[in-house]
């Protein structure tokens, strides 16, 4: 079920000009963003989903995975506007969002969705929403208008042919830069809907690695076996922290305001052992821990994947699995005549880190169907598996969340 797997927590973020090597790029001007409780309380709840998630994906060791669980929650937000009853409670409980109404839920999407794409003028971060329907397919004005207000969804109707095909992959792959090719294999007999999210980032690191440091040596697979890879170094000062089991290593794009975070596991113990370790209290521990700079001799491997999964056993192993159901799934608020099921979640995830910074793509697919149709200080030497997560400061999200295996591996 799934291919291409390189574990990795990650986002989409997106790189401008570059200055020379290692020095920092000038910091523009930019407000913090203003968080409510409402809107901390999503944000958390979307942290701890991301948490959960990827504790659930199928043994991946050896292989590198990345997800995007914004991507996810997004397309599943908009599926959200649909749901009645148990289906609407099931999933509001996979995504961890107690509390909060589906109007709640829309409202505070918007406002997060907007504040991350003009956090930082020097990453591009674009995030994109769209609906494609069966043409003459009755869906409920309601529906529609709700997932244009509160996620700008783009909504077409169209022939489900190889030519809806080609439609529908084309939008995705040009909001990800071409770096999701397609996201939609094929359109079954039964499927009259396809809510799709796309999220693409590109960054540059605060500050750059100089490219003439970048040196073959050996990074540790998980079976014991040395591989040889490209390790760039840098020595410079970014948020570090020793934790239990772990080190940990902040280095932020553009002006800050995006970042990734690695947490390199003790030797000994597994990145996948790790995951196990994360929840919501250790990740905001965590993040008060990075607060602080330290000068840290830092060896990063540069990478390169992609990673696609369906997601239709991790999610129901949350508590969904009655959105998934022919019989028992309520999706009357997209049609109230039909009995409408997600048939499919399909998610889709690209990522290149080097020398200049990050670009990163994700893109989810819910399908609907119808049943009646250094030396002298710390050192953080990535030369094992080791996990990462692209985060936005202020709203402290998390975009994107993997683990590095094998850099080698491009799946």
């Amino acid at each position: 079920m799934i291919k291409a797997r390189l574990s990795v927590i990650v986002m989409v973020l997106a790189f401008f000009n570059a200055g020379c090597h290692n020095h920092k790029i000038p910091k523009p001007d930019s407000g913090n963003i203003v968080m409510t409780q409402k809107s901390l309380s999503l944000v958390k709840a979307g942290n701890a989903f991301t948490f959960n998630l990827f504790s659930k994906i199928p043994d991946c060791q050896g292989h590198n995975v990345m997800v995007s669980p914004l991507s996810i929650s997004l397309a599943l937000s908009m599926t959200l506007n649909g749901a009645v009853g148990n289906t609407n409670r099931n999933m509001i409980s996979a995504l961890g969002l107690y509390g909060l109404s589906v109007d709640e839920i829309n409202r505070i999407y918007f406002d997060l969705v907007s504040a991350l794409k003009k956090a930082d003028p020097r990453v591009k971060m674009g995030i994109v929403n769209s609906i494609w329907i069966k043409k003459e397919y009755p869906v409920l004005e309601s529906f529609i208008t709700a997932n244009q207000k509160y996620y700008d969804a783009r909504v077409q109707s169209l022939d489900f042919n190889q030519d809806a095909l080609a439609t529908i992959n084309d939008w995705v792959s040009d909001k990800t830069k071409g770096k999701i090719p397609s996201i939609v294999n094929q359109i079954s007999a039964d499927e009259i809907m396809f809510l799709i999210n796309a999220i693409y980032f590109k960054g540059k690191w605060q500050v750059q690695f100089d490219k003439s440091n970048t040196e073959d040596g050996p990074f540790t697979l998980s079976t014991g076996v040395s591989a040889t890879v490209p390790l760039m170094m840098i020595k410079e000062h970014f948020g570090y922290s020793e934790q239990s089991g772990y080190r940990a290593l902040k280095m932020p794009y553009g002006n800050g305001k995006f970042e990734m975070i690695m947490l390199l596991p003790d030797d000994g113990k597994s990145a996948d052992q790790l995951i196990q370790q994360l929840d919501p209290s250790v990740w905001d521990n965590l993040k008060t821990a990075l607060a602080s700079d330290r000068k840290v001799d830092v060896w990063l491997p540069r990478f390169k994947f992609s990673w696609d999964s369906e997601l239709k056993d991790i999610l129901s192993s949350l508590g969904m699995a009655v959105a998934f159901s022919k019989t028992e799934a309520n999706f009357s608020k997209i049609n109230a005549s039909d009995q409408l099921y997600i048939s499919k979640v399909k998610h889709k995830s690209f990522i290149e880190v080097n020398e200049e910074g990050a670009e990163a793509a994700a893109a989810t697919s819910v399908a609907i169907g119808v049943m009646s149709m250094g030396p002298g200080g710390p050192r953080f030497h990535a030369t094992r598996p080791f996990l990462f997560f692209i985060t936005e400061e202020d709203t402290g999200a998390i975009l994107f969340a993997g683990k590095v295996e094998n850099p080698l591996l491009t799946n």
